[in-house]
């Protein structure tokens, strides 16, 4: 299906999210060592990183779990290039 400009945010996070899974299995990284660099539990982090599948769950989970001091961790921990960044970071 293609992406609609309305839903630019949603799909922007949601790319977010798989690179920071992506960047977790190259860095060889836990969710638990995740929360530690966040300053979170690692059932945070589960939830942070947790894609909705249907309706219900995209009720239970938060709509922006990351703020851009967590980002620019993120970025930070996995070496982002600065280009990577300016990407990752212009919502």
């Amino acid at each position: 299906m293609p992406r609609v400009e309305c839903k630019k945010k949603d799909y922007k996070l949601k790319d977010f999210k798989g690179w920071v899974v992506q960047q977790m299995h190259i860095h060889h990284k836990t969710q638990k060592e995740i929360g530690e660099a966040l300053g979170v539990s690692q059932g945070r982090v589960s939830l942070m990183l947790k894609i909705p599948k249907n309706k219900k769950e995209e009720r239970e989970v938060k709509n922006d779990p990351f703020s851009y001091g967590q980002v620019l961790t993120l970025c930070e921990l996995f070496e982002a290039s600065d280009e990577e960044k300016i990407r990752l970071l212009t919502l």
